[in-house]
């Protein structure tokens, strides 16, 4: 037999509520001070009154799909065809882009190129050398800080290290 004893997984029961107990501190542990504290907490949890369980129809309600009538469908392919973008669309109707895109999609619509123009590259390209930030520029034509830098590697321009990076 082995000099070293193999040790017995902790003993587990089920506590008044129904869940699982398990000792997370062993007898021979020399952790006196957390033992106690351990034990204190455990006879306020024990002593503490049940929380009530949730009914289905208690909580947070569920998020749906926001139902789009066919005169919102109407008016999205009209704004879309008009000059919006799917962004501020999704924003007046309370859906997301994607979703947006979807709706244009499926009423046969096709979807703009996303990005910055060849103009607008161009600019960006200026703006970025003389110090203005992805994030700045990105708000400037209303894309995210990633298009932008998307834009610029394809003019050929190397991305400055973001702050703090080096």
């Amino acid at each position: 037999m082995s000099p070293h004893r193999l040790q017995q997984p902790p003993e587990r029961s089920r506590g008044q509520n129904g869940f699982l107990e398990v000792e997370a501190i062993g007898t021979y542990s020399n952790l006196a001070s957390l033992r106690e504290k351990y034990s204190d907490l455990r006879k306020r949890i024990h002593g503490s009154p049940m929380r009530p369980r949730l009914l289905r129809n208690q909580g947070p309600p569920r998020c749906s799909k926001r139902f789009l009538t066919a005169r919102d469908v109407a008016e999205i392919v009209q704004k879309y065809e008009s000059g919006n973008t799917t962004q501020e669309i999704g924003a007046r109707y309370g859906i997301s882009k994607t979703r947006v895109a979807t709706v244009l999609r499926e009423q046969g619509i096709t979807i703009r190129r996303q990005g910055l123009t060849e103009e607008q590259a161009n600019e960006a390209t200026g703006l970025y050398i003389d110090g203005r930030s992805l994030a700045w520029l990105g708000a400037r034509y209303r894309v995210s800080h990633t298009t932008v830098a998307t834009a610029l590697r394809r003019q050929g321009i190397p991305l400055r290290p973001r702050p703090g990076w080096t």
